[in-house]
């Protein structure tokens, strides 16, 4: 008599045998365990990476210099525009911003 667990073998070892099919129980088998409990194969390729710590304290200060701390300059120039008219804007600001202090009046009544 053939039994289940007989027949649930002999299955399963012609299913692993068959290992050119990409059907059936074991490419779901191998899919989950490479694609979710594995990870991507590209994911454990080894990389090494040049990395210089120095030169970050470098071009932080270099950004600095020219940006100024959190790009304050920078932010200044853009919102002076870039047509070639910054100087006018910068004077009619500082017209206007006379009296103010970062946006709060000086002599408030």
């Amino acid at each position: 008599m053939v039994s289940i667990r007989n027949v649930f073998l002999v299955s399963m070892l012609v299913i692993i045998g068959n290992y050119q099919c990409e059907c059936g129980v074991f490419s779901l088998v191998r899919d989950i365990l490479q694609w979710n409990v594995a990870g991507l194969p590209l994911i454990h390729q080894k990389t090494e990476w040049d990395f210089d710590p120095e030169v970050a304290q470098k071009r932080r200060e270099q950004f600095y210099e020219i940006h100024g701390y959190r790009a304050a300059k920078y932010l200044e120039r853009i919102g002076q525009g870039i047509d070639g008219r910054h100087r006018e804007r910068e004077h009619e600001q500082a017209i206007r911003d006379d009296g103010h202090l970062q946006g709060v009046n000086l002599l408030q009544p």
